[in-house]
């Protein structure tokens, strides 16, 4: 219900109409969105669980940006198709050697949670459609962060407590990392031509 002119006065007009069968087809991906975050999360919260955490989170970062990068090169400068599913293949290799080692209750306590973190977004939308009925740009910014900072802070002390237990600071760099791949399966997504634009505009800007 909220106006695409608002909070950006400058935003294009949609494309597209955006009826309930418009809103169906984006609601289609969230399961989608929501089973990468909790894949991309149990695997990085096993690979951050020990060892030297510098080392640890570089290799995390490395492996969080092989895929756009891939993508790049796939759409820009005309990576070989075959090249380039070959590369995704061998990128997700580690995801699946680690996924297996992870106990089958691990990822029914890390699933459970990480939906559970969804409520937050849904006690946002009292205070954003109060300042989207008085039209306050500032104020939707600043629920839309105040929301993302709770999400963020309340997502790092679950997962700290989650057995096995471990710090808080690779609990958050767990959890921002799978945020972060898990826009990057949106845009690639996108860049791949599988999301139109308006679905993707409305994925990440709602």
């Amino acid at each position: 219900m909220k106006p695409t002119n608002f909070p950006d006065v400058n935003a294009a007009a949609p494309a597209t109409a955006q009826g309930m069968m418009y809103w169906f087809k984006v609601m289609l991906w969230q399961p989608v969105l929501m089973a990468s975050l909790i894949a991309f999360c149990g695997v990085l919260l096993s690979w951050l669980q020990t060892g030297w955490l510098p080392l640890r989170v570089a290799g995390a970062a490395l492996w969080s940006a092989i895929p756009l990068v891939l993508t790049i090169l796939y759409v820009r400068d005309g990576l070989p198709k075959t090249f380039f599913g070959l590369l995704l293949l061998i990128w997700t290799a580690p995801l699946y050697v680690i996924a297996r080692k992870i106990p089958s209750k691990q990822w029914r306590e890390l699933s459970a949670f990480l939906l559970g973190l969804n409520i937050i977004e849904c006690l946002a939308l009292v205070p954003e459609g109060i300042v989207t009925a008085m039209g306050w740009e500032a104020g939707y910014k600043g629920v839309a962060a105040g929301a993302g900072l709770w999400m963020l802070i309340s997502g790092g002390l679950g997962l700290k407590a989650l057995p096995p237990s471990r710090p808080l600071a690779r609990s958050l760099l767990a959890l921002l990392f799978s945020l972060i791949l898990q826009i990057t399966v949106v845009i690639a997504s996108f860049l791949l031509g599988w999301l139109p634009p308006e679905t993707l505009k409305a994925l990440l800007y709602g």
